[in-house]
C-alpha cells in the first residue's frame, strides 16, 4: 500500500472518529442520566427476540434483492449471497471506512462474469435505492408527523441528488458506451472528476444500472426494497415496545429510522456509534420523548442490531471457510488508487 493511500485512510479514519466522538458527546450532554438508567433498567428485553428474527429475515431479503441487481449474473446461490451480505456488515461494524462494501464486492466479483466492477456498481445502486426508500418514508410521514427541519432538509437534499443521479444513469444506460463517450467529451475536461478512474467507475455504473430498465426483474427489486425498509420500520417499533414507559408511536420510531438513515452519510467510526444515537434521540425528542428515554432506546436498538449482525457475519465467515484477517488482506489492493475495480 502506498504512503498516499495510507495517509488518506488515516485521515478518513480520524475524521470519522472525530465526528462520532462529537456526536456522542452531544448526545450525552443532552441526556439526564437518571432517565437513561431508569429506561434501561425498566426495559423488557425478552421483546427483543422477535427483533432477532426480523434482522435475520431482512438480511435474506437484502441478499435476494442484491442477486436480482446482479442480473443476468445470477449463478451464485442465494445462501451464499446471504453470507456475503452478513460478512459485509461484519466488517463495516468492526473496521472503519466502510471496508465491508469492498469485501462484498470482492466476494461476489470473483465468482461472476461481470467481475468486481459489476459487483461495485450493484452496491452503489443498492445504496441509491436505500436513500430513495428513506425519502419515500419521509414523504409518507410528512402529513402525520412533526418532522424536524433538518430531516426535511436532509430528505430533500439526498432525495434530489439520488433521483437526479438515477435519472441520468438510466438515460445513459439506454445508450450504453456511446452515452458515456458523449458525456466524457465534456466531463473529461474537468480536473480530478474527469480522470480515468472516475470514467471507469461511471462505465461500470452505467452497465449495472441497466438492470433497472429490465422490467422482468424490476418488480422484484422494488418489492425487495419495500420489504427491507418495511422490515426496518417494524424492527424499530418492536424495540420501542421493549420500553413500557415510552409511548407506543409507529410514526416516532419510523421518524427515528429516517433520521438514522440520513445520518449514515456522515463519516463516522465503525458501526456509526454516536452519530446513530444522536440522530435517533433528536428525532424522538420532537414527539415529546425525554432525551434520556430516547437515548436508551437508540442505544439498545443500535447495539442489539450490530451485535446480531456481527454474530451473523461470524457464522457466515465460517460457512464460507475464510478467516477475518485473511480476507481483509486479500482486498487491500482494491483500495489502491492505481487499481480501479474493473475485473476479477
Amino acid at each position: 500500500m502506498s504512503d498516499t493511500t495510507r495517509n488518506t485512510r488515516r485521515r478518513t479514519v480520524l475524521i470519522g472518529l472525530a465526528v462520532s466522538l462529537l456526536s456522542l458527546g452531544y448526545a450525552l450532554s443532552r441526556i439526564h442520566w437518571s432517565e437513561l438508567w431508569a429506561a434501561l433498567s425498566g426495559a423488557n428485553y425478552w421483546l427483543l427476540a422477535p427483533a432477532l428474527i426480523l434482522i435475520y429475515a431482512i438480511s435474506w431479503v437484502r441478499a435476494w434483492r442484491w442477486r436480482l441487481l446482479m442480473h443476468p449474473d445470477t449463478a451464485i446461490p442465494l445462501r451464499r449471497m446471504f453470507n456475503f451480505v452478513n460478512i459485509g456488515y461484519l466488517y463495516n461494524n468492526i473496521l472503519p471506512a466502510k471496508v465491508g462494501e469492498v469485501i462484498r464486492a470482492y466476494l461476489v466479483g470473483r465468482e461472476t462474469s461481470g467481475g468486481i466492477g459489476k459487483a461495485f456498481s450493484t452496491l452503489l445502486i443498492e445504496r441509491l435505492l436505500d436513500v430513495l426508500c428513506a425519502v419515500v418514508l419521509m414523504v409518507i410521514l410528512l402529513p402525520i408527523a412533526p418532522l424536524p427541519p433538518w430531516i426535511r432538509l436532509g430528505g430533500l437534499l439526498f432525495g434530489g441528488v439520488a433521483l437526479a443521479g438515477a435519472v441520468i444513469l438510466m438515460v445513459l444506460s439506454r445508450f450504453g458506451e456511446r452515452g458515456v463517450d458523449w458525456l466524457w467529451r465534456w466531463v473529461g475536461r474537468v480536473p480530478l472528476v474527469g480522470g480515468p478512474q472516475v470514467e471507469s467507475m461511471v462505465r461500470n455504473l452505467v452497465r449495472g444500472f441497466g438492470v433497472l430498465t429490465n422490467w422482468r426483474v424490476m418488480p422484484g427489486i422494488l418489492l425487495g426494497s419495500a420489504l427491507v425498509w418495511g422490515g426496518y420500520a417494524l424492527l424499530n417499533y418492536i424495540v420501542l415496545l421493549a420500553f413500557p414507559d415510552m409511548a407506543r408511536s409507529f410514526a416516532a420510531s419510523t421518524t427515528g429510522l429516517t433520521a438514522s438513515a440520513f445520518s449514515m452519510v456522515l463519516p463516522s467510526s465503525p458501526g456509526a456509534l454516536g452519530v446513530f444515537e444522536a440522530a435517533v434521540m433528536e428525532a424522538l425528542a420532537v414527539f415529546g420523548y425525554s432525551r434520556g428515554a430516547a437515548g436508551a432506546y437508540a442505544l439498545v436498538l443500535h447495539l442489539y442490531t450490530n451485535m446480531v449482525l456481527i454474530l451473523l457475519g461470524l457464522v457466515s465467515l465460517a460457512s464460507e471457510g475464510v478467516r477475518f484477517a485473511q480476507l481483509r488482506r486479500q482486498v487491500e489492493p482494491l483500495s489502491e488508487p492505481s487499481t480501479p475495480p474493473t475485473g476479477v
